[in-house]
């Protein structure tokens, strides 16, 4: 019983710098939002980009509004095989802001770069562009006029 202790006791200060380590990661971030597979998961959102998307689904009142596809998998559905294709890398990190780029098929190759800031303590999703095909800028979209 002691030793089954000792053992919790030694895995938990092992592994409490890898867990920090991956709250701290922007690339763990997008990697969340993804998994989540809901851009109504404002949790990942920066304040100013929440402030956005809550003020357009609110004056949208129950209809499409500013936004009428899913812009983290660039369409309105994604393709067979799509979360294998997922590649996402780090392109720049400074402390306070990062950049992450998001690779993937869906309709055709896609890029999408996650601009993330630090805000208390977490990496949150600050803006989303798209950088291939039709290209498009998240903040952009959802500061325009309704439609």
């Amino acid at each position: 019983m002691r030793r089954r202790a000792v053992l919790a006791l030694a895995f938990g200060l092992l592994a409490g710098p890898v867990f920090a380590q991956s709250a701290a990661d922007p690339v763990e971030a997008v990697q969340a939002f993804y998994a989540a597979d809901d851009i109504n998961a404002v949790r990942f959102y920066a304040k100013r980009l929440r402030e956005l998307y809550e003020r357009d689904r609110r004056e949208a009142d129950g209809e499409v509004g500013r936004l009428g596809f899913a812009f983290h998998v660039n369409g309105q559905d994604t393709e067979a095989g799509f979360a294998r294709s997922l590649a996402l890398a780090a392109l720049s990190n400074d402390g306070d802001r990062a950049e992450v780029r998001a690779r993937f098929r869906n309709g055709g190759p896609q890029e999408l770069r996650y601009s993330l800031v630090r805000e208390a303590g977490a990496w949150k999703i600050a803006n989303v562009r798209s950088v291939k095909g039709e290209t498009w800028d998240l903040v952009a979209l959802l500061s325009a006029p309704l439609p």
